[in-house]
């Protein structure tokens, strides 16, 4: 089945005039709906366009056009529960959609009720395998501020018929995806489970990255590294069902890609993996940026991972629609790793030679 996708809505705005702790109540024209929703201000553009996160932890961008009403005050946002969610889901869903919550999980599903609870313990082996996993890098990452929300359709073909609203033509192409924008991870009732427990994980990963402050959404968020911890994380455990014991385990199918890409690799290859995004969004060059994407990070966490753990708090401080230059790029990273490129590049490459599947 093909790779998971992550969702990129992408967002210009001018910079930002405001960007402040407060609630705001905001009417809004979305398509021919008109919504109200209670959140807090993320980012005021200068020509009034704003980024609202609402109390459900969907992000709203609001061009200042759509805007029917907007009042704020000084009191603290409250995120709703996951009874609360559970409820606005099926709301929203509409009939046919039933719930089945987990621990840290809220799943609205249409379908199988055993396959989304097979879903549900999934991520919780997921969820857990996480935290424990920065823990014990003496990383102690706070719980997520909003339920945690899975959408688990019944076929490939409802797929296609919900996920069409949101990626349009690319739900041909997944077999699920992460929503930066809505925060929810929606995917179906698969064949071949085992199959594609890695593709579920991968994305399911994306979700746990931005809702435990390891990344904020709409940051400039570096896709090598949100796809290097992704497939960091991807190769599961089967076996184990207390613990994913197998988190950071060699990723054989990248590992195969990466040492056929290393044979022509060009010099250049890590500064254009840092400095932007276009490998990975150019279907001729993403087999490869995924591939030294994932390289770099097993790499890093492997053999700098005091450094590399920096470097994410680093990036976690970015703010949303705040984009970074190229250059700028670059340099966070050199400065985190204390080297040069050049340098750097020589002994990963040396690394990556003596991996094995």
């Amino acid at each position: 089945m093909p790779r998971l996708v992550t969702l990129v809505i992408v967002c210009i705005f001018l910079p930002a005039v405001a960007n402040v702790a407060a609630v705001e109540t905001v009417r809004f024209n979305d398509g021919a709906v008109e919504r109200s929703v209670v959140g807090k201000l993320l980012v005021e553009a200068q020509n009034g366009d704003v980024m609202i996160q609402a109390d459900d932890g969907r992000i709203w961008t609001i061009e200042i056009d759509d805007l029917i009403d907007r009042k704020s005050d000084d009191t603290e946002l409250v995120p709703i529960d996951k009874d609360q969610a559970a409820k606005r889901l099926l709301d929203e869903l509409g009939d046919g959609f039933a719930v089945y919550q987990t621990q840290n999980y809220v799943i609205l599903y249409n379908g199988d009720e055993r396959y989304a609870r097979q879903v549900g313990g999934l991520f919780e082996k997921l969820h857990r395998g996480f935290f424990t996993f920065w823990k014990n890098q003496r990383w102690e990452l706070p719980e997520p501020e909003f339920p945690l929300v899975a959408v688990v359709l019944r076929d490939h073909q409802a797929f296609l018929s919900h996920a069409g609203n949101e990626i349009g033509t690319r739900a041909e192409s997944v077999i699920g995806y992460y929503n930066l924008a809505t925060n929810h991870m929606t995917t179906f009732n698969v064949p071949n489970w085992e199959r594609n427990v890695a593709t579920i994980i991968h994305e399911a990963t994306h979700q746990l990255a931005y809702n435990s402050g390891m990344q904020q959404r709409f940051a400039d968020n570096p896709i090598w590294v949100s796809e290097g911890l992704a497939m960091f994380f991807e190769t599961p455990d089967m076996k184990n069902p207390g613990n994913w014991r197998s988190i950071g385990a060699v990723n054989r199918v990248k590992l195969a890609h990466w040492q056929k890409y290393v044979r022509y690799r060009p010099d250049e290859s890590l500064a254009t993996l840092l400095s932007d995004d276009t490998r990975f969004l150019n279907q001729a060059t993403a087999t490869e940026a995924y591939a030294e994407g994932w390289a770099l990070t097993y790499f890093l966490i492997t053999t700098k991972r005091e450094e590399y753990i920096e470097y994410l708090k680093k990036l976690s401080e970015g703010k949303p629609a705040a984009v970074q230059t190229p250059r700028a790029r670059i340099q966070m990273f050199e400065e985190a790793f204390e080297t040069t490129l050049a340098d750097l590049d020589k002994t990963f490459v040396n690394y990556m030679r003596r991996v094995r599947g």
